[in-house]
């Protein structure tokens, strides 16, 4: 008699790879977190934080679109892969240096409203981040688009380690400050970039430079890099306000409350970077149904996870990071809400741009990011770090609402296909555990 042979989702598989990768990198960088905590206190811990996000958005404007047209161009045209590296490379390098330099120029000029703790050294380590953290940019959207995922996996798990040795050794040395604590991290962040791009080139003939190829990337990637961009402000643009609305103390607070629940986004940010190259490359169909599937996985265990943090974080914070960060309880049980509608939000804009859509894809960031805005504004003078918490979780619980009805308006779907499990939903799971039933037998 024949067994029934089904294909293995792809999608699951590899957001089963890049769930577990993220773990394990995640680890290390909670490991850096605790040590910069005790280290450091609120107050260097919040200085060190606004550095390293002022460095993170800066790349992450610097991009245009180029990374998630890349991704995408990676995937359907393996022909000009080698071309799409070259020019991925060559254009962030130079625009990361450009916007690196503007936001040192308005720290500059915004001095005596900004943080205190950022002078010439530290200016200077923001450039330099920001230009490493655009060329790691460029090998990750190649490796994606290829579905290089072990790779991409393996350095993702290892490479977040490295920065926590770096401030072992000097905390234990010469002694750890906010400077040394944000060179230690650009070092190490060039080594992550370092190992992304020579991964992503292996196998490519590198070519020239390809102007034409780079304009087309520009025009499509410039209206999903508005959703990108959106979205990454999203986790970053409420500690740059702290930074210049509450003080040190109260962003180093926050910071740790958002350190800790980021951990409910990994699966669903997993799920939808692995949807994205899967489903570029997926017949019009089926990328409904992929998406669907996707998002009632990512829900169900963001939920689940959800409902866990919320009994073990207020233990485990101050146990772990001190009592001076009691404070950090409250906030982070604000954040946790806001889990389920990034699901939607990342999930759903994914698909969009895999249906190519890219403008589309935009909307639901967008709205999230001017309703965070908004409310850090009003929320954070008064209330501190649970003011950005709130403002957090119903920023992202809008722009989950507006991406799921941007989608279902671009590819009509029945209500209940959202919510209706289905036996194919498991497949996540069975590819989540499939790692843990290894380590068990070996």
């Amino acid at each position: 008699m024949l067994k029934s042979h089904r294909e293995p989702d792809p999608v699951a598989g590899g957001s089963a790879l890049l769930f577990w990768s993220k773990i394990a990198g995640n680890a290390g960088f909670f490991v850096a977190v605790l040590i910069l905590a005790r280290a450091l206190g609120p107050t260097g811990r919040g200085t060190i934080a606004f550095i390293t996000v002022t460095a993170l958005v800066a790349a992450r404007l610097a991009g245009l679109g180029i990374t998630e047209a890349t991704t995408v161009f990676v995937a359907r045209r393996v022909e000009a892969r080698g071309a799409l590296l070259v020019n991925a490379v060559a254009f962030l390098c130079g625009s990361a240096l450009v916007m690196g330099a503007l936001a040192c120029g308005a720290l500059i000029i915004l001095d005596d409203h900004g943080p205190a703790g950022i002078g010439a050294p530290e200016l200077a380590v923001i450039v330099a981040a920001t230009l490493v953290s655009a060329l790691g940019d460029a090998g990750y959207c190649v490796l994606l688009g290829r579905e290089r995922l072990r790779p991409l996996a393996l350095i993702t798990a290892t490479a977040s380690w490295v920065y926590p040795v770096f401030l072992l050794a000097i905390w234990s040395t010469v002694g750890l400050t906010v400077l040394r604590a944000a060179v230690a991290w650009t070092v190490a962040e060039s080594i992550r970039a370092a190992a992304y791009l020579a991964q992503s080139k292996r196998g490519l003939t590198v070519t020239r430079p390809d102007s034409g190829l780079l304009v087309e990337a520009v025009r499509f990637g410039s209206r999903a890099w508005v959703g990108s961009l959106s979205r990454f402000l999203n986790f970053r643009m409420d500690q740059i306000l702290m930074g210049f609305l509450a003080s040190e103390a109260a962003l180093g607070v926050y910071a740790v409350a958002v350190n800790a629940s980021e951990v409910l986004l990994y699966l669903p940010a997993a799920m939808a970077t692995a949807l994205l190259p899967a489903a570029a490359r997926t017949e019009a169909g089926l990328r409904v149904e992929q998406a669907l599937r996707a998002f009632r996985s990512a829900a169900l265990v963001t939920t689940a996870a959800a409902l866990v943090a919320a009994l073990l974080g207020p233990v485990l914070l101050p146990l772990v990071f001190g009592e001076a960060f009691d404070a950090s309880v409250r906030p982070f049980l604000w954040l946790l809400p806001g889990a389920l509608g990034f699901t939607a939000m990342i999930v759903f804009s994914n698909a969009l741009v895999a249906h190519s859509a890219p403008g589309l894809s935009s909307v639901g960031p967008l709205v999230s990011l001017v309703v965070g805005i908004g409310l850090d504004l009003v929320l954070i003078p008064r209330f501190g770090a649970s003011g950005a918490a709130v403002a957090a979780s119903a920023a992202f619980l809008a722009g989950g609402c507006t991406g799921l009805i941007v989608f279902r308006r671009r590819t009509p779907f029945a209500w209940r296909a959202l919510w209706l499990p289905r036996r194919s939903d498991l497949a996540v799971f069975g590819a989540l555990a499939r790692p843990l039933r290894a380590a068990r037998s070996s």
